[in-house]
Protein backbone atom coordinates (compact mmCIF):
# COMPACT_ATOMS: atom_id res chain seq x y z
CA UNK A 1 0.00 0.00 0.00
CA UNK A 2 2.13 2.95 -1.14
CA UNK A 3 5.38 3.20 0.57
CA UNK A 4 4.03 0.85 3.11
CA UNK A 5 3.58 -3.32 3.10
CA UNK A 6 1.34 -5.36 5.58
CA UNK A 7 0.57 -8.70 5.88
CA UNK A 8 -2.61 -10.64 7.06
CA UNK A 9 -3.05 -13.15 8.90
CA UNK A 10 -6.20 -15.66 7.38
CA UNK A 11 -6.83 -17.57 10.22
CA UNK A 12 -7.11 -14.25 12.55
CA UNK A 13 -7.99 -11.56 10.08
CA UNK A 14 -5.01 -9.50 12.04
CA UNK A 15 -2.99 -7.09 10.05
CA UNK A 16 0.64 -6.64 10.73
CA UNK A 17 3.09 -4.08 9.43
CA UNK A 18 5.64 -5.69 7.07
CA UNK A 19 8.08 -2.73 6.39
CA UNK A 20 7.61 0.84 6.29
CA UNK A 21 9.81 2.97 3.81
CA UNK A 22 12.11 0.44 3.53
CA UNK A 23 12.48 0.44 7.19
CA UNK A 24 12.00 -2.83 8.06
CA UNK A 25 8.99 -4.10 11.07
CA UNK A 26 8.17 -3.23 14.23
CA UNK A 27 9.30 -4.80 17.03
CA UNK A 28 6.62 -7.85 18.38
CA UNK A 29 6.11 -6.24 21.73
CA UNK A 30 5.63 -2.81 19.79
CA UNK A 31 2.76 -0.60 21.30
CA UNK A 32 0.11 -0.32 18.50
CA UNK A 33 -0.55 3.25 20.04
CA UNK A 34 2.87 4.44 20.14
CA UNK A 35 3.99 2.78 16.53
CA UNK A 36 0.03 4.22 14.65
CA UNK A 37 1.27 7.91 14.61
CA UNK A 38 4.81 6.92 13.18
CA UNK A 39 3.09 5.25 10.22
CA UNK A 40 -0.47 7.14 9.81
CA UNK A 41 -2.03 4.01 10.96
CA UNK A 42 -5.63 2.89 12.27
CA UNK A 43 -6.42 1.20 15.70
CA UNK A 44 -9.34 -0.38 16.38
CA UNK A 45 -10.79 -2.00 19.57
CA UNK A 46 -13.88 -2.91 18.65
CA UNK A 47 -14.78 -6.93 18.41
CA UNK A 48 -16.65 -8.79 15.53
CA UNK A 49 -19.66 -8.65 17.99
CA UNK A 50 -19.96 -4.94 18.94
CA UNK A 51 -18.33 -5.33 22.11
CA UNK A 52 -14.40 -4.38 23.06
CA UNK A 53 -11.68 -6.62 22.18
CA UNK A 54 -8.72 -6.92 21.11
CA UNK A 55 -6.60 -3.67 19.59
CA UNK A 56 -6.72 -4.17 16.23
CA UNK A 57 -4.09 -2.01 13.81
CA UNK A 58 -4.91 -1.27 9.88
CA UNK A 59 -3.23 0.28 7.48
CA UNK A 60 -4.04 4.12 7.12
CA UNK A 61 -6.18 4.08 3.99
CA UNK A 62 -8.41 1.70 5.62
CA UNK A 63 -11.46 3.68 6.21
CA UNK A 64 -13.74 0.78 7.64
CA UNK A 65 -13.14 -2.62 9.52
CA UNK A 66 -12.73 -5.19 7.67
CA UNK A 67 -13.75 -7.40 10.75
CA UNK A 68 -16.98 -5.62 11.64
CA UNK A 69 -17.33 -3.21 8.31
CA UNK A 70 -17.86 -0.30 10.64
CA UNK A 71 -15.90 2.88 10.33
CA UNK A 72 -12.85 3.10 12.01
CA UNK A 73 -11.21 5.48 14.20
CA UNK A 74 -9.31 8.61 12.11
CA UNK A 75 -5.35 8.07 12.58
CA UNK A 76 -4.35 9.88 15.34
CA UNK A 77 -2.93 13.74 14.43
CA UNK A 78 0.70 14.06 14.87
CA UNK A 79 3.56 17.08 15.43
CA UNK A 80 6.02 17.21 12.79
CA UNK A 81 8.05 20.11 14.56
CA UNK A 82 11.75 20.21 14.72
CA UNK A 83 14.06 20.61 17.93
CA UNK A 84 17.40 20.34 17.29
CA UNK A 85 20.21 20.89 19.85
CA UNK A 86 21.20 22.81 21.96
CA UNK A 87 19.44 25.95 20.99
CA UNK A 88 16.55 24.60 18.78
CA UNK A 89 18.00 25.30 14.82
CA UNK A 90 16.32 24.09 12.21
CA UNK A 91 19.68 22.15 10.39
CA UNK A 92 20.20 24.98 7.77
CA UNK A 93 22.20 28.16 7.50
CA UNK A 94 20.96 30.74 5.40
CA UNK A 95 21.36 34.26 6.66
CA UNK A 96 20.61 34.30 9.76
CA UNK A 97 23.42 32.89 12.38
CA UNK A 98 23.86 29.95 13.52
CA UNK A 99 24.88 28.71 16.92
CA UNK A 100 23.92 31.49 18.99
CA UNK A 101 21.11 31.18 21.68
CA UNK A 102 18.54 32.27 19.13
CA UNK A 103 15.53 29.67 17.96
CA UNK A 104 12.61 30.91 15.49
CA UNK A 105 10.24 28.22 17.64
CA UNK A 106 7.19 29.96 18.89
CA UNK A 107 8.12 30.62 22.97
CA UNK A 108 5.07 31.92 24.96
CA UNK A 109 3.23 30.71 27.81
CA UNK A 110 -0.05 31.78 28.88
CA UNK A 111 0.43 34.88 31.47
CA UNK A 112 -1.70 33.26 34.39
CA UNK A 113 1.21 30.71 35.28
CA UNK A 114 3.40 31.88 38.54
CA UNK A 115 5.96 29.90 40.08
CA UNK A 116 2.91 28.28 42.33
CA UNK A 117 1.54 26.61 39.22
CA UNK A 118 1.94 22.98 38.88
CA UNK A 119 3.47 22.36 34.99
CA UNK A 120 1.25 21.14 32.53
CA UNK A 121 3.19 18.15 31.82
CA UNK A 122 5.98 16.00 33.64
CA UNK A 123 7.98 12.87 31.34
CA UNK A 124 10.58 10.58 33.13
CA UNK A 125 13.76 11.32 32.99
CA UNK A 126 15.86 9.37 30.46
CA UNK A 127 18.05 6.63 31.87
CA UNK A 128 21.29 8.29 31.02
CA UNK A 129 22.65 11.36 33.58
CA UNK A 130 23.27 14.13 30.84
CA UNK A 131 21.72 14.59 27.71
CA UNK A 132 20.60 16.53 24.65
CA UNK A 133 17.28 16.06 23.11
CA UNK A 134 16.32 16.08 19.27
CA UNK A 135 12.62 16.21 17.88
CA UNK A 136 12.21 14.87 15.02
CA UNK A 137 10.44 12.48 12.87
CA UNK A 138 13.19 10.77 10.94
CA UNK A 139 11.08 9.97 7.37
CA UNK A 140 7.62 9.24 9.67
CA UNK A 141 4.65 10.67 10.25
CA UNK A 142 5.31 11.83 13.50
CA UNK A 143 8.23 13.88 15.36
CA UNK A 144 9.11 11.52 18.15
CA UNK A 145 11.91 13.04 21.26
CA UNK A 146 14.97 11.23 21.19
CA UNK A 147 17.45 12.07 24.14
CA UNK A 148 21.65 11.78 23.46
CA UNK A 149 24.18 11.07 26.23
CA UNK A 150 27.40 12.23 24.39
CA UNK A 151 29.42 11.25 26.99
CA UNK A 152 28.87 7.16 27.21
CA UNK A 153 26.92 7.23 23.43
CA UNK A 154 24.06 6.24 24.40
CA UNK A 155 20.57 7.25 22.41
CA UNK A 156 16.98 6.91 24.01
CA UNK A 157 13.74 7.39 22.26
CA UNK A 158 10.63 8.53 24.56
CA UNK A 159 7.69 6.50 23.59
CA UNK A 160 4.11 8.91 24.46
CA UNK A 161 1.46 6.65 24.79
CA UNK A 162 3.99 3.93 26.82
CA UNK A 163 5.27 7.28 28.95
CA UNK A 164 8.98 5.62 29.04
CA UNK A 165 12.16 5.62 27.07
CA UNK A 166 13.41 2.86 25.28
CA UNK A 167 17.13 2.87 24.05
CA UNK A 168 17.52 2.48 20.16
CA UNK A 169 19.81 -0.80 19.96
CA UNK A 170 22.74 -0.92 17.53
CA UNK A 171 21.39 -2.81 14.61
CA UNK A 172 25.20 -3.24 13.72
CA UNK A 173 28.24 -4.50 15.96
CA UNK A 174 28.32 -1.33 17.86
CA UNK A 175 26.90 2.07 18.81
CA UNK A 176 28.44 5.40 18.37
CA UNK A 177 31.56 5.75 20.58
CA UNK A 178 31.67 8.50 23.37
CA UNK A 179 33.15 12.25 23.38
CA UNK A 180 34.63 14.46 25.64
CA UNK A 181 33.54 17.30 24.45
CA UNK A 182 32.49 19.36 27.26
CA UNK A 183 28.05 20.54 27.54
CA UNK A 184 29.54 23.92 26.01
CA UNK A 185 31.15 23.02 23.11
CA UNK A 186 29.15 19.94 21.94
CA UNK A 187 26.74 19.75 19.19
CA UNK A 188 25.12 17.80 16.17
CA UNK A 189 24.58 18.01 12.47
CA UNK A 190 21.84 16.73 10.62
CA UNK A 191 20.59 17.26 7.16
CA UNK A 192 17.11 17.24 7.67
CA UNK A 193 15.55 15.63 10.49
CA UNK A 194 11.72 15.21 8.88
CA UNK A 195 12.93 13.32 6.36
CA UNK A 196 16.17 11.81 6.10
CA UNK A 197 17.29 9.71 8.60
CA UNK A 198 20.73 10.15 9.22
CA UNK A 199 22.45 12.33 12.23
CA UNK A 200 26.27 13.42 12.51
CA UNK A 201 28.11 13.03 15.85
CA UNK A 202 31.16 14.04 17.29
CA UNK A 203 33.06 11.25 18.87
CA UNK A 204 36.58 10.38 20.31
CA UNK A 205 37.12 7.95 17.35
CA UNK A 206 35.81 9.77 14.62
CA UNK A 207 32.05 11.63 12.86
CA UNK A 208 29.70 9.01 13.69
CA UNK A 209 26.85 8.64 10.96
CA UNK A 210 24.08 7.47 13.12
CA UNK A 211 20.72 5.93 10.97
CA UNK A 212 17.84 6.46 13.21
CA UNK A 213 15.38 3.66 12.47
CA UNK A 214 12.12 4.84 14.58
CA UNK A 215 10.30 1.78 13.20
CA UNK A 216 12.33 -0.43 14.00
CA UNK A 217 13.76 1.28 17.31
CA UNK A 218 17.29 0.78 16.17
CA UNK A 219 20.44 2.63 15.11
CA UNK A 220 23.48 1.55 12.56
CA UNK A 221 26.33 3.29 13.00
CA UNK A 222 29.31 4.02 10.65
CA UNK A 223 32.18 6.28 11.80
CA UNK A 224 34.59 8.07 9.51
CA UNK A 225 37.80 9.86 10.53
CA UNK A 226 39.52 10.14 13.55
CA UNK A 227 38.51 12.44 17.13
CA UNK A 228 36.57 14.77 16.62
CA UNK A 229 37.89 18.45 18.05
CA UNK A 230 35.16 19.73 18.14
CA UNK A 231 31.06 19.70 16.86
CA UNK A 232 30.36 19.75 13.36
CA UNK A 233 28.06 22.25 11.30
CA UNK A 234 26.12 21.66 8.15
CA UNK A 235 27.47 24.23 6.22
CA UNK A 236 26.90 25.04 2.06
CA UNK A 237 25.47 21.01 1.64
CA UNK A 238 28.10 19.65 3.47
CA UNK A 239 29.20 18.67 7.10
CA UNK A 240 32.61 20.49 8.09
CA UNK A 241 34.19 19.06 11.39
CA UNK A 242 37.59 19.73 12.68
CA UNK A 243 39.53 16.47 13.64
CA UNK A 244 42.99 15.27 15.15
CA UNK A 245 45.13 13.87 12.11
CA UNK A 246 47.46 11.27 12.81
CA UNK A 247 50.53 13.11 12.89
CA UNK A 248 48.92 15.33 16.13
CA UNK A 249 47.88 18.45 14.29
CA UNK A 250 44.41 20.00 13.69
CA UNK A 251 42.68 19.24 10.46
CA UNK A 252 39.53 20.28 8.88
CA UNK A 253 37.37 17.83 6.89
CA UNK A 254 34.30 17.94 4.98
CA UNK A 255 31.44 15.18 4.42
CA UNK A 256 28.82 14.83 1.17
CA UNK A 257 25.53 14.06 3.63
CA UNK A 258 24.96 11.55 1.63
CA UNK A 259 27.99 9.82 1.43
CA UNK A 260 31.01 8.72 3.65
CA UNK A 261 33.77 9.99 1.76
CA UNK A 262 35.86 12.27 3.97
CA UNK A 263 37.85 15.40 1.90
CA UNK A 264 40.47 16.98 4.16
CA UNK A 265 40.27 20.94 3.94
CA UNK A 266 43.13 23.12 2.85
CA UNK A 267 44.43 25.29 5.55
CA UNK A 268 47.59 25.38 8.08
CA UNK A 269 49.00 22.64 10.12
CA UNK A 270 48.55 23.64 13.85
CA UNK A 271 49.10 22.33 17.60
CA UNK A 272 45.52 23.14 19.09
CA UNK A 273 43.68 19.67 19.48
CA UNK A 274 42.94 20.68 23.14
CA UNK A 275 42.60 24.25 22.49
CA UNK A 276 39.11 23.92 24.16
CA UNK A 277 36.97 24.82 20.63
CA UNK A 278 33.77 26.44 21.60
CA UNK A 279 30.21 25.24 19.62
CA UNK A 280 30.62 26.85 15.83
CA UNK A 281 28.66 29.93 14.43
CA UNK A 282 28.25 29.60 10.96
CA UNK A 283 26.51 31.92 8.21
CA UNK A 284 26.59 32.26 4.53
CA UNK A 285 30.33 33.63 4.89
CA UNK A 286 31.78 31.36 6.97
CA UNK A 287 31.96 28.76 10.24
CA UNK A 288 33.70 30.32 13.18
CA UNK A 289 35.11 27.94 15.82
CA UNK A 290 36.29 29.75 19.50
CA UNK A 291 38.98 29.31 21.84
CA UNK A 292 40.53 31.07 24.23
CA UNK A 293 43.92 31.31 21.97
CA UNK A 294 42.15 32.30 18.62
CA UNK A 295 39.40 31.29 16.15
CA UNK A 296 39.67 28.32 13.51
CA UNK A 297 37.96 29.73 10.40
CA UNK A 298 36.20 28.14 7.43
CA UNK A 299 35.33 29.73 3.65
CA UNK A 300 34.92 29.91 0.20
CA UNK A 301 38.49 29.69 -1.20
CA UNK A 302 39.15 31.32 -4.77
CA UNK A 303 37.00 28.36 -6.55
CA UNK A 304 33.61 28.94 -5.83
CA UNK A 305 33.78 25.05 -4.82
CA UNK A 306 36.96 24.94 -2.37
CA UNK A 307 36.59 25.93 1.13
CA UNK A 308 39.76 26.44 3.09
CA UNK A 309 40.34 27.05 6.71
CA UNK A 310 42.66 29.94 8.57
CA UNK A 311 43.74 29.84 12.66
CA UNK A 312 43.40 33.59 13.39
CA UNK A 313 45.11 34.53 17.01
CA UNK A 314 42.89 36.78 18.92
CA UNK A 315 44.49 40.49 18.92
CA UNK A 316 46.97 41.57 21.32
CA UNK A 317 45.58 41.72 24.67
CA UNK A 318 42.32 40.20 23.91
CA UNK A 319 40.78 37.30 25.77
CA UNK A 320 37.49 36.35 25.13
CA UNK A 321 34.68 35.93 27.58
CA UNK A 322 33.49 32.42 25.89
CA UNK A 323 31.44 31.80 29.32
CA UNK A 324 29.33 34.69 29.03
CA UNK A 325 26.90 33.50 26.91
CA UNK A 326 26.60 33.97 23.01
CA UNK A 327 28.00 36.54 21.26
CA UNK A 328 26.37 39.59 20.17
CA UNK A 329 24.66 39.92 17.12
CA UNK A 330 23.93 43.49 15.60
CA UNK A 331 21.31 44.27 13.27
CA UNK A 332 23.84 44.48 10.45
CA UNK A 333 24.61 40.67 11.16
CA UNK A 334 28.01 40.85 12.22
CA UNK A 335 28.51 39.10 15.12
CA UNK A 336 30.53 40.67 18.39
CA UNK A 337 32.78 38.65 20.91
CA UNK A 338 32.69 39.85 24.35
CA UNK A 339 36.15 39.98 25.46
CA UNK A 340 38.68 41.50 28.05
CA UNK A 341 40.90 43.90 26.73
CA UNK A 342 44.28 44.73 28.54
CA UNK A 343 45.69 47.98 28.55
CA UNK A 344 48.42 49.56 30.11
CA UNK A 345 47.88 46.95 32.47
CA UNK A 346 44.10 48.16 33.17
CA UNK A 347 41.52 45.43 32.08
CA UNK A 348 38.44 46.67 30.55
CA UNK A 349 35.47 44.96 28.49
CA UNK A 350 35.60 45.58 24.40
CA UNK A 351 33.63 43.51 21.81
CA UNK A 352 35.83 42.11 18.85
CA UNK A 353 34.50 41.25 15.54
CA UNK A 354 34.42 37.43 15.15
CA UNK A 355 36.05 36.08 12.14
CA UNK A 356 37.98 38.59 10.60
CA UNK A 357 41.68 38.97 10.55
CA UNK A 358 41.76 42.78 11.54
CA UNK A 359 38.73 43.09 13.99
CA UNK A 360 36.82 46.45 14.68
CA UNK A 361 36.97 46.80 18.38
CA UNK A 362 34.87 48.23 20.46
CA UNK A 363 34.53 49.01 24.41
CA UNK A 364 31.94 48.31 26.45
CA UNK A 365 30.84 49.90 30.07
CA UNK A 366 30.04 46.65 31.80
CA UNK A 367 29.98 42.49 31.30
CA UNK A 368 26.67 41.24 29.67
CA UNK A 369 25.32 38.02 29.27
CA UNK A 370 23.59 37.34 26.14
CA UNK A 371 21.60 34.92 23.70
CA UNK A 372 22.79 36.85 20.58
CA UNK A 373 20.09 39.36 20.57
CA UNK A 374 18.95 40.40 23.87
CA UNK A 375 21.61 41.74 26.56
CA UNK A 376 22.03 41.63 29.95
CA UNK A 377 24.19 43.75 32.09
CA UNK A 378 25.74 41.88 35.12
CA UNK A 379 26.47 45.44 36.57
CA UNK A 380 23.28 47.46 37.01
CA UNK A 381 25.25 50.69 37.89
CA UNK A 382 26.95 51.12 34.45
CA UNK A 383 25.15 52.21 31.13
CA UNK A 384 25.18 50.12 27.90
CA UNK A 385 27.83 51.53 25.45
CA UNK A 386 26.25 53.53 22.77
CA UNK A 387 26.99 51.49 19.89
CA UNK A 388 24.59 48.34 20.98
CA UNK A 389 21.53 48.69 18.70
CA UNK A 390 19.09 47.70 19.69
CA UNK A 391 19.09 48.92 24.00
CA UNK A 392 17.18 45.93 25.48
CA UNK A 393 19.51 45.38 28.02
CA UNK A 394 17.23 44.08 31.21
CA UNK A 395 17.61 46.47 34.79
CA UNK A 396 18.17 43.98 37.69
CA UNK A 397 17.92 44.25 41.50
CA UNK A 398 20.83 44.53 43.26
CA UNK A 399 21.04 41.13 44.95
CA UNK A 400 19.86 38.76 41.89
CA UNK A 401 21.41 37.54 38.21
CA UNK A 402 19.59 37.40 35.49
CA UNK A 403 20.79 34.75 33.08
CA UNK A 404 19.34 34.43 29.48
CA UNK A 405 19.11 30.96 28.53
CA UNK A 406 17.59 31.18 24.91
CA UNK A 407 15.57 33.83 22.99
CA UNK A 408 12.70 32.97 20.30
CA UNK A 409 13.20 35.52 17.48
CA UNK A 410 9.26 34.81 16.35
CA UNK A 411 8.07 35.46 19.49
CA UNK A 412 10.56 38.25 20.80
CA UNK A 413 10.58 36.30 23.80
CA UNK A 414 13.46 35.62 26.31
CA UNK A 415 13.84 32.59 28.54
CA UNK A 416 15.31 33.91 31.46
CA UNK A 417 16.60 31.81 34.92
CA UNK A 418 16.59 34.87 38.19
CA UNK A 419 18.95 33.65 40.28
CA UNK A 420 19.72 35.70 44.19
CA UNK A 421 23.07 36.63 44.76
CA UNK A 422 25.45 38.23 47.32
CA UNK A 423 28.84 37.72 45.83
CA UNK A 424 30.16 39.19 42.37
CA UNK A 425 28.00 37.42 39.72
CA UNK A 426 31.65 36.00 37.92
CA UNK A 427 31.92 33.90 41.29
CA UNK A 428 28.52 33.10 41.21
CA UNK A 429 28.75 31.59 37.89
CA UNK A 430 31.61 29.76 38.73
CA UNK A 431 30.05 28.19 41.64
CA UNK A 432 28.33 24.91 42.04
CA UNK A 433 26.08 25.63 44.83
CA UNK A 434 22.37 24.80 44.81
CA UNK A 435 20.53 27.56 44.84
CA UNK A 436 16.80 28.42 44.92
CA UNK A 437 16.05 29.61 40.55
CA UNK A 438 13.31 31.31 39.34
CA UNK A 439 12.44 30.51 35.42
CA UNK A 440 10.50 33.14 33.59
CA UNK A 441 9.46 34.15 29.89
CA UNK A 442 10.22 38.41 29.52
CA UNK A 443 8.30 39.82 26.98
CA UNK A 444 5.94 39.91 24.92
CA UNK A 445 2.46 41.58 26.73
CA UNK A 446 3.68 40.07 30.03
CA UNK A 447 6.66 38.90 31.80
CA UNK A 448 5.90 35.36 33.00
CA UNK A 449 7.44 33.74 35.94
CA UNK A 450 6.87 30.02 35.68
CA UNK A 451 9.10 27.85 37.74
CA UNK A 452 11.04 28.03 41.19
CA UNK A 453 13.20 24.85 41.77
CA UNK A 454 16.36 24.52 43.94
CA UNK A 455 19.16 23.03 42.09
CA UNK A 456 22.91 23.64 41.42
CA UNK A 457 24.33 25.58 37.94
CA UNK A 458 20.72 26.10 37.11
CA UNK A 459 21.86 28.64 34.37
CA UNK A 460 23.35 25.05 33.15
CA UNK A 461 19.28 24.00 32.04
CA UNK A 462 18.74 22.79 29.16
CA UNK A 463 15.26 24.16 27.50
CA UNK A 464 14.15 22.11 24.22
CA UNK A 465 10.64 22.04 22.81
CA UNK A 466 8.56 18.60 21.53
CA UNK A 467 4.72 18.41 20.91
CA UNK A 468 4.07 22.02 22.04
CA UNK A 469 5.52 22.17 25.09
CA UNK A 470 8.75 24.17 26.81
CA UNK A 471 10.88 21.80 28.36
CA UNK A 472 13.75 22.63 31.47
CA UNK A 473 15.80 19.75 31.07
CA UNK A 474 18.41 19.88 34.71
CA UNK A 475 20.65 16.22 35.25
CA UNK A 476 19.78 16.52 38.90
CA UNK A 477 15.90 16.76 38.57
CA UNK A 478 13.95 13.59 38.96
CA UNK A 479 11.16 14.64 36.27
CA UNK A 480 11.55 16.50 33.26
CA UNK A 481 9.02 19.36 33.44
CA UNK A 482 6.93 21.04 30.59
CA UNK A 483 5.00 24.14 29.79
CA UNK A 484 1.93 24.06 27.27
CA UNK A 485 2.83 26.88 24.36
CA UNK A 486 0.34 29.17 23.60
CA UNK A 487 0.18 30.41 20.15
Amino acid sequence: MGDQIWSRDPATGAFDLADYKGLGAPPPACNPFDLAPLVGARVSIEGAQGVAGPVALYPGAFRFSPSTGKALPEPASTDTETWLPPFGADGTVGDAPQGLRLTDTHLALRPTLNTESPPDRQIAMPPAGNCHFLSGAFATCGSRLLAIDATQGLLFHWLPNSERWQALRPSGTQGPAPSALADEAWGLAVQDPQHATRIFLPTDTGLAIVFVNLIARTCEVRSVGTRCLAAPVLWQGRVIVPMLQRDGKLGMYALDPEGTELRRIEGPALDAADAGWARPLADRHRIVWMAPEGQLVVSRGGDKDALRFDWLPWPAGITPQLHLGSPYLSRNGQLWQQCVRQVDGRATIAFVQTGLAEPEIRPASSPRLSTGAACFQLDTRLRLAPWFEPDDCSALEADEVIVPLLESTSASTVLCVRVPHTRPPESLLASKETCTATFELQGGEHDVQFWMARMPRPWAVRPFVHAGHLYLYHPDRRRLPGWRIEP
